[in-house]
């Protein structure tokens, strides 16, 4: 009886918390559920790391952390749970030509993204988390990114990269991706529409046209279809498929918005 009543004396001095760690309960140690990104208390690590955690989580917002980005701080994020089993966090909405720059195509807006209602609406804020998706990528390689213009899931598709690539990347060297699905009928088709390399930052100054930014084009100056970024004003919001490699009459030269996911 006495080692009955000192067991539960013990029991009774564990208590529990909710943030994260290996911590003493009424019944001993055990640990908390993961962080489920609904708020900035229960920040994750990114979509990815939410569905793994919650696979019934919906798409819309969440709040991911890292101590690399936002000074250290939970920022909110959207999320597709539901495209190829979902994860994805958004790390750029373009649906306007205008305000890019070679500086903000990595961050703008960072901690202001579109939620449920804006994520389709075309001239609604643009934005971008392209400079923060090396901490959100589940992996240094074999990760994978997606595409879709126009309305989600169409002209674009979801690659993988094969090696150590980089969201910020300045040159277009990085050509060993592998496309798990294609949204669409088309096909790469270098300086006319989407080039088979990962996007890249383009910063060259000297480029009097730079037309495409954020690029999966080739050139380093002139060329410009296949681009997810622009500062030029001509196009909606940017030169993306010219031509799509099977026919001349299924093409979509301006989209009106691109999206950039990471998981």
């Amino acid at each position: 009886m006495k080692l009955f009543s000192g067991l539960i004396i013990i029991s009774l001095m564990f208590f529990s918390n909710l943030n994260g760690q290996i911590v003493p309960s009424q019944y001993g140690f055990f640990y908390p559920p993961p962080p489920d990104g609904l708020t900035p208390e229960t920040a994750s690590s990114s979509a990815y790391q939410i569905k793994q955690d919650y696979p019934n989580s919906l798409d819309g917002n969440y709040w991911i952390e890292n101590i690399n980005l936002n000074g250290g701080a939970p920022f909110e994020i959207y999320a597709d749970m539901t495209t190829d089993g979902g994860g994805w966090t958004l790390i750029m909405k373009n649906s306007s030509n205008q305000g890019w720059t070679i500086v903000n195509a990595l961050e703008k807006n960072e901690t202001n993204p579109p939620d449920i209602n804006g994520i389709n609406v075309k001239n609604s804020i643009n934005y971008s988390i392209i400079g923060w998706a090396d901490y959100i990528k589940k992996s240094e390689s074999g990760f994978q990114y997606m595409i879709d213009a126009n309305t989600r899931g169409s002209y674009g598709g979801i690659w993988t990269a094969n090696e150590i690539y980089s969201f910020v990347n300045n040159d277009s060297s990085q050509t060993n991706i592998t496309i798990d699905q294609k949204f669409g009928n088309w096909n790469y088709v270098e300086d006319n529409g989407i080039g088979q390399r990962m996007p890249w930052h383009r910063t060259q100054q000297s480029c009097s046209m730079l037309k495409g930014i954020i690029t999966t084009d080739d050139d380093e100056c002139d060329n410009w279809w296949g681009t997810l970024v622009t500062k030029r004003d001509n196009f909606d919001p940017a030169p993306w498929i010219r031509y799509n490699g099977i026919d001349s009459n299924n093409y979509m030269e301006e989209p009106g918005v691109i999206w950039y996911w990471v998981r």
